[in-house]
């Protein structure tokens, strides 16, 4: 596994959990919590959505709407199931009292991990900030592909014009202009 990986899959989860804990701990403050399923799913998708706008490539990146709008997409999908996922497996108390943190202290009971609306949504953002974050390659890595395609075209450009030169007899170099100036006359019709 690669170094760059591993830390972009930590900085994934770090910046998933935040936006997700963020979300639930003003559920749990406004008394909400995930306890209903008609406010938790809806609520899970609104974080697969901001989530999608921060992790991987951000919605402030050069040309990067359309990769947005689609992490946008899948998060509203996938943030639902995983929310239900939390809610069915992760049925064990919280390691801590809950009513200790600020404007939650209408608590009766230790919830559950998945019931708990910060800790749901936390690991929901987390789960899918990871993804999008570990599949984002930096910047100069995709321009090293590009710039290797552009040589191996070039490359085969030239082996097919020399190619034509032998069976032609002509030189190489005016294989090479005549190309170029049909191009010319193609891009100005």
């Amino acid at each position: 596994m690669d170094c760059m990986f591993a830390v972009r899959m930590l900085l994934g989860l770090l910046k998933g959990g935040l936006i997700g804990g963020l979300v639930g701990y003003g559920l749990a403050v406004a008394g909400l919590g995930v306890t209903s399923a008609l406010i938790a799913y809806p609520i899970a998708a609104l974080v697969g959505v901001l989530v999608a706008l921060i992790a991987g490539k951000p919605v402030w990146a050069e040309d990067s709407k359309i990769q947005v709008y689609l992490k946008m997409g899948v998060g509203a999908l996938f943030a639902p199931g995983l929310l239900f996922l939390a809610r069915r497996f992760l049925t064990m108390g919280l390691p801590f009292d809950a009513g200790v943190l600020p404007g939650v202290s209408q608590l009766q009971s230790a919830p559950a991990i998945g019931m708990f609306a910060v800790s749901a949504l936390a690991m929901v953002g987390a789960v899918l900030a990871a993804f999008y974050d570990a599949d984002n390659s930096p910047d100069g890595q995709g321009d090293d592909k590009e710039a290797q395609s552009s040589k191996k075209a070039s490359a085969s450009k030239r082996r097919i014009s020399a190619e034509v030169a032998a069976i032609t007899g002509l030189d190489v170099s005016e294989i090479e202009e005549a190309e170029e100036a049909r191009s010319r006359q193609a891009s100005k019709e």
